[in-house]
């Protein structure tokens, strides 16, 4: 014992071995600290987390109503058909679909015209937009007049 008196003395650092020179008792409480500091530490940890935006965001899927009438149309030049789905079944719906559809502006069209196989045809109005069958098909004809900066359209029935 008068040897570790005299190096504490000294002020010489000494490398003392606690596990080795502690009671069962010291050894406990040490081990319940640890491990309460580090439990300590987790639920720190975890509340930090918390607070963090780690989830990922819930993404909003936009659906469209599905269209209240949907009609095929093509050139006489073209093949395949082109879908014209109308939100609303209206004469000016029908015009935006068709201007967005093949380029032309909107209000650039000025009459819409339904011709039947038999060769009669008539202006079409609402009434007559309300008559379509959904898949309807036809046959459109642009006929632009450079001139006047206008567009007649004509559908033809094709079956």
């Amino acid at each position: 014992m008068d040897m570790v008196v005299k190096i504490m003395q000294a002020g010489v650092p000494t490398q003392f071995d606690l596990e080795k020179y502690s009671t069962p008792l010291f050894r406990n409480l040490r081990e319940k600290a640890r491990k309460r500091t580090a439990n300590e530490a987790f639920s720190k940890t975890a509340d930090a987390l918390d607070d963090l935006e780690l989830a990922p965001r819930i993404k909003r899927v936009v659906r469209r109503p599905p269209p209240a009438l949907t009609i095929y149309v093509r050139r006489e030049t073209e093949k395949a058909y082109n879908a014209i789905m109308l939100e609303e079944v209206t004469v000016e719906s029908l015009k935006l679909a068709v201007s967005e559809k093949y380029g032309t502006p909107s209000n650039s069209i000025k009459s819409f015209a339904l011709r039947c196989k038999e060769g009669t045809s008539s202006e079409i109005d609402d009434k007559a937009v309300e008559a379509f069958v959904d898949e309807d098909d036809f046959i459109i004809s642009l006929d632009y007049n450079a001139k006047k900066g206008v567009c007649n359209i004509v559908l033809e029935t094709s079956s």
